[in-house]
């Protein structure tokens, strides 16, 4: 299993901000690439546009090392997303970021 995945991306004065924690596709949407011996050949080098996110990292390796995801992890393991046909994927996600203010 290999995957490859990045940083999010700082903004650079996109959207007049600087900084990389607002909710703009700019800050959340990161690469993801994963080479699985478990996908169907018909899968590989194929794009998928559903919401993966860093939780479901750890989720993927427990689950391709079969460890027991413990109950306490959110994630959930990607390649579902490939080896299931119909996935039950996630539709939407919350994000925050707190603001922490000196006084």
């Amino acid at each position: 299993l290999i995957i490859f995945s990045t940083d999010n991306g700082l903004y650079h004065s996109d959207h007049l901000l600087a900084g990389k924690w607002y909710p703009h596709q700019e800050s959340i949407r990161v690469p993801l690439i994963i080479k699985d011996p478990r996908m169907p050949a018909a899968k590989v080098g194929t794009l998928n546009d559903d919401f993966t996110l860093n939780i479901d990292l750890t989720s993927t390796i427990l689950a391709a090392a079969k460890v027991k995801q413990p109950d306490e992890m959110q994630g959930r393991d990607i390649a579902n997303l490939y080896l299931q046909e119909d996935a039950n994927w996630r539709k939407e996600f919350f994000y925050e970021h707190p603001v922490h203010l000196e006084v």
